[in-house]
């Protein structure tokens, strides 16, 4: 599913950060692709820049969330293996 420019126009960031991750990859690839091409024109490459940009940070946030997860999972994994009595022994 791919999010047009008036969608992502309309979405806060909050709800952009919150759709799919690879979602938001896929557009942000389509997006590059379209201003590689340079088959648009002057204001359209300006909107696709802007959305590009506001798909890079919902990127940067998940991930950033996704890396908070992983470490929180860790520290409890860590915090629940047994310990060695130092008095045993």
């Amino acid at each position: 599913m791919t999010i047009d420019l008036d969608q992502l126009a309309q979405l806060d960031d909050a709800a952009l950060a919150a759709r799919p991750f690879d979602e938001l990859v896929a557009e942000l690839q389509r997006i590059v692709q379209s201003l590689e091409a340079g088959s648009v024109g002057l204001e359209e490459s300006i909107r696709l820049y802007q959305a590009g940009l506001r798909l890079h940070a919902a990127c940067e946030t998940r991930l950033r969330q996704a890396e908070l997860t992983i470490s929180e999972l860790g520290r409890r994994a860590g915090g629940a293996q047994p310990t060695e009595d130092p008095g045993a022994g």
